[in-house]
């Protein structure tokens, strides 16, 4: 038994659209997306002999703060963010804290490893500022208690 080639001949946008003008559909029976279509069409018409698009190889981007990331993250450090600032995230306070180091003649390691420690410090000035201000409020004290390198151990 023979198939229907039609969907090789138009599009089914000018198929519908030739059944509604020889009114063998009427109007109000058009498919919703019919007139969307109408008002916005592709820019490339979506037919079946259409030939297919070049497969371009995805380009790796990688920067150099991407690095960084990778292994302050490998280590533990930066996961954690502070809800309460909104202004630059832990990580990013490393990176920029490890570009201002790096001038130093030290390995690698030991650059993190200070910079975590110049980081963290911070953190816990900025951490006791925020309860200081309202010492009896809920979130300082969950800030107080909050370990949360550990909090899925238990």
């Amino acid at each position: 038994m023979a198939t229907s080639r039609l969907e090789r001949i138009g599009t089914i946008f000018s198929r519908t659209e030739g059944l509604l003008l020889r009114g063998a559909m009427k109007p109000d029976d058009r498919p919703l997306w019919f007139d969307i279509y109408k008002a916005f069409p592709p820019t490339t018409e979506p037919k079946f002999a259409r030939p297919k698009p070049e497969n371009k190889p995805i380009r790796q981007i990688l920067y150099k703060e991407d690095i960084l990331r990778a292994k302050f993250h490998a280590k533990g450090h930066g996961l954690s963010s502070n809800m309460f600032s909104l202004n630059e995230t832990y990580t990013k306070k490393l990176i920029q804290k490890f570009e201002q180091l790096k001038s130093e003649s030290i390995s690698e390691e030991e650059l993190i490893e200070k910079c975590v420690t110049a980081v963290g410090s911070e953190r816990q000035t900025e951490a006791t500022k925020t309860t200081t201000k309202n010492p009896d409020s809920v979130s300082s004290h969950v800030l107080n208690e909050a370990n949360l390198k550990n909090i899925f151990k238990e």
